[in-house]
């Protein structure tokens, strides 16, 4: 995350209906530990979207060298555990990548983690809800993304969960700023069907270290995740917005899986 950040208080609400039970649904933050379960490097958010799924990036579940993705933590604003710091650590079971992912293309960047158990829902501990609709007018609309990532390129990624406010790039935009990246990852442009571009002209951005977290959408007191922090050119450079993967795009496909 860089440049003009707030750190997260306070989680607005919105409702949804578990088991005949309802809920507050809020961001539904989750940190990714890899290594091992014990003392795990963190690296990458995700969102908690039931009592035994989350949503990511798929390229954040292919850190080799970090040792393999083990756990998940859920609950808590910092990773480093502090006096009256609460927060539950449950170990994944399951990595289930979207079938048309092809590293290192970025297309289809979208993965589901299954945790070993289900979760205990708890007042810090809530599901996310998600964008079900293309066509949401988000033109005139801020976004809001949260990570634990860097603060700037060449820094440390932050301890304590950070937000910026961002807002859509159309397409033709963000294409001219990704003219001549590698074929690999970007061979037909932005594809506007399954990703979105949202950026700042004042150097706001996500970072190294956001990848896999949320974009959200307000609407009312309603909280919507919209994106999933995939890719971007450094950080908060002016005018070059990163590239989220579209959700909308993907809710059949995650339905089958979380919900058959």
């Amino acid at each position: 995350m860089i440049l003009r950040l707030t750190p997260i208080l306070h989680s607005e609400v919105l409702y949804f209906i578990v088991e005949l039970r309802t809920y507050h649904c809020k961001d539904g933050r989750a940190a990714l530990g890899f290594g091992h379960s014990r003392k795990p490097v963190w690296l990458c958010g995700g969102t908690l979207i039931s009592d035994q799924f989350i949503l990511t990036a798929a390229h954040c579940t292919n850190f080799s060298e970090l040792g393999s993705l083990k756990v998940v933590r859920l609950g808590t604003k910092t990773l480093t555990p502090r006096n009256g710091t609460t927060y539950e650590d449950i170990k994944v079971a399951q990595i289930i990548q979207h079938p048309n992912y092809n590293s290192p293309s970025t297309y289809n960047d979208i993965a589901l983690l299954k945790l070993q158990r289900k979760v205990q829902f708890t007042k810090s501990i809530l599901p996310a809800c998600l964008n079900d609709a293309f066509n949401v007018n988000l033109a005139t609309n801020t976004l809001t993304a949260i990570g634990w990532g860097k603060t700037d390129f060449a820094g440390p990624t932050s301890d304590d969960l950070l937000k910026t406010e961002l807002r859509i790039v159309q397409r033709n935009q963000c294409n001219r700023k990704y003219m001549g990246s590698s074929t690999e990852k970007l061979a037909d442009g932005i594809r506007d069907a399954t990703q979105l571009c949202a950026g700042d002209e004042i150097e706001k951005d996500t970072c190294q270290g956001d990848s896999g977290g949320p974009l959200e959408y307000k609407n009312g007191k309603f909280h919507y995740i919209i994106g999933i922090t995939s890719f971007g050119k450094a950080c908060g450079i002016s005018r070059t917005p990163g590239v989220y993967t579209r959700v909308s795009a993907f809710v059949p496909w995650i339905e089958s899986v979380v919900w058959p």
